[in-house]
C-alpha cells in the first residue's frame, strides 16, 4: 500500500466518522426541534457549523491526498472515487470501496434527518404564525353611538405591542 492511499483511507475513515458525529446532533437536533427548546436550538446550530468547517477541512485533506495519489498513478483525473478504484490493488481497492459505500450511506442518513428537520422546522413556524394572526386579529366588540343615536357594534383590533410615546 502507497503512502498516498494509506493516508486517503485514513482521511475516508475520519470524514466518515465526522458525518457519524454528525448525525447524532441532527437526531438531538430533531429532538430540540419538536420540544420547542430555543436556547438548546441555538446552541446546536453552533456545535452544527464547527463540525461543517471540519468537514470542509477534512473535504481539502481528502482532494488534496486524492490529487497526489493521481500524479503517482499518472491519472490525468476522475470524477469520483469510484473511477479511482480500478487504478488501486485489489486489497485497497476493497477498503477504499467499503469506506465510500459507508459515506453514501451516512450521508443519506443526513440528509434524511435535515430534510426531517427543515419540514419540523416550517411546521413550528407555520403554528407561531397562526397563533400571531390569532392574537393580532382578535377582535373585541364595543359600542358606540350613529347617527341615529342608537348604538352599532363596532369591531376594534387589539395591538399586540403597547407602546406609549
Amino acid at each position: 500500500m502507497s503512502k498516498s492511499v494509506e493516508q486517503l483511507i485514513t482521511a475516508l475513515k475520519k470524514e466518515y466518522d465526522i458525518y457519524r458525529d454528525y448525525v447524532d446532533i441532527a437526531k438531538k437536533k430533531k429532538d430540540i426541534i419538536i420540544k420547542g427548546n430555543i436556547k438548546e436550538l441555538d446552541h446546536i446550530t453552533g456545535l452544527e457549523q464547527d463540525m461543517i468547517l471540519n468537514m470542509g477541512k477534512i473535504d481539502k485533506i481528502r482532494a488534496a491526498i486524492i490529487g497526489n495519489l493521481l500524479n503517482e498513478l499518472k491519472v490525468k483525473e476522475i470524477a469520483n472515487i469510484s473511477e479511482l478504484a480500478p487504478y488501486l490493488e485489489e486489497e485497497d481497492r476493497v477498503k477504499v470501496l467499503n469506506l465510500k459505500d459507508k459515506l453514501e450511506k451516512v450521508l443519506q442518513e443526513i440528509q434524511e434527518l435535515n430534510d426531517l428537520n427543515g419540514r419540523l422546522i416550517q411546521q413550528s413556524l407555520e403554528y407561531i404564525n397562526f397563533n400571531l394572526n390569532l392574537m393580532t386579529s382578535a377582535s373585541t366588540q364595543g359600542t358606540t353611538y350613529g347617527n341615529r343615536a342608537d348604538e352599532k357594534n363596532v369591531k376594534t383590533k387589539p395591538n399586540l405591542f403597547d407602546v406609549k410615546i
